[in-house]
């Protein structure tokens, strides 16, 4: 018989939820995770709305300050999302049938659950510090943005 392959979300799924008493663990940081991608997720849409912005106002009058300040914001605002998602879908790979002991499995797990939120809180202090630059002061104003 043909073996029937799967889609990769349905094993990130079986991943996640398997039937074994490790699914605990496993449910815990995607719900971890999942909650850093619904927090983010506005970010993108701020993202967007700065582009949009960017697209309105001439290029011209926005100068070369504006460029390299709004290259910065909108990959701090796209980092922190895609990095959650990353995250969920790096601890599948990790533990996926590898040739890893268990042990360099178990470093690269804490290595991601360490260094996710450190890279998100690095790149919040990023968005704060470009945008209170005054190049981007007209933009945070109008889209009532507190820092």
């Amino acid at each position: 018989m043909a073996e029937v392959k799967q889609s990769y979300l349905k094993q990130v799924t079986q991943f996640y939820f398997a039937p074994i008493w490790q699914s605990f663990f496993t449910i815990f940081y995607l719900l971890f995770f999942f909650y850093f991608i619904v927090f983010h997720s506005g970010k993108i849409w701020l993202a967007f709305k700065f582009i949009t912005y960017t697209f309105g106002n001439s290029s011209e009058l926005l100068g070369l300050s504006y460029l390299f300040l709004g290259v910065v914001f909108l990959i701090s605002l796209i980092i922190p999302f895609s990095v959650s998602v990353y995250a969920i879908l790096l601890l599948f790979e990790v533990w996926k049938e590898t040739t890893w002991e268990q042990s360099v499995r178990l470093f690269v797990t804490a290595l991601i659950i360490v260094t996710v939120p450190l890279l998100i809180i690095v790149m919040d202090d990023i968005i704060r510090l470009v945008g209170s630059q005054p190049q981007l002061q007209e933009f945070i104003f109008l889209n009532h943005i507190r820092l």
